[in-house]
């Protein structure tokens, strides 16, 4: 086990490099996306990745619905980076170094393994043009995040800490109860 832990809100010792299935409780993660507000908080109102996550579950084929919305797991343990920074700095260039094994390790506690499909990556970019259409000032952005600039067919309301914990939850019993099947 490695030094570099943090507490998660329901006492678990979190090894943020070698974390163990027992630590990877999803009331954490729900707990945590839910507090953790997308675009570093410059909304409109608060908008967490919570929501993002399961807002764009809905719009995923069926069988990546679960995938979706756990993609962003790992921010539960290692908070968000925002795309700039995460992808254009030295900076964002080391945090993927852990972000990407502990994403795995994430995904495998729930049964999903291999990497994501271009689809996830195609509505995370579609979520990612509504959520600037509707909850941003409407500065214009100097970089393109894929081929279009397509965005989700989505409405996003703002909802509380409390409402976007409960339906993360819902969504992921909803989907992880479907793996069975």
């Amino acid at each position: 086990m490695s030094e570099v832990k943090i507490e998660t809100s329901t006492g678990i010792l979190f090894d943020l490099l070698e974390p163990t299935w027992h630590m990877i409780r999803i009331t954490d993660i729900a707990h945590s996306l839910s507090q953790i507000n997308r675009f570093t908080g410059h909304c409109k109102f608060p908008y967490p990745v919570a929501q993002h996550s399961r807002l764009g579950s809905y719009l995923v084929p069926k069988q990546f619905a679960l995938r979706f919305l756990l993609h962003d797991a790992s921010e539960a343990y290692l908070t968000d980076m925002n795309r700039p920074l995460k992808h254009f700095t030295p900076v964002g260039a080391e945090y993927r170094k852990i972000e990407g094994p502990l994403q795995s390790k994430l995904y495998a506690r729930f049964g999903i393994y291999g990497p994501d499909p271009e689809c996830i990556h195609d509505i995370d970019n579609q979520m990612l043009y509504a959520e600037k259409a509707q909850l941003m000032a409407g500065a214009a952005w100097n970089h393109k995040w894929s081929a279009d600039r397509k965005a989700a067919d989505v409405t996003i309301e703002e909802t509380t800490f409390q409402e976007n914990k409960y339906l993360f939850l819902k969504r992921f019993h909803e989907l992880f109860n479907l793996i069975g099947e």
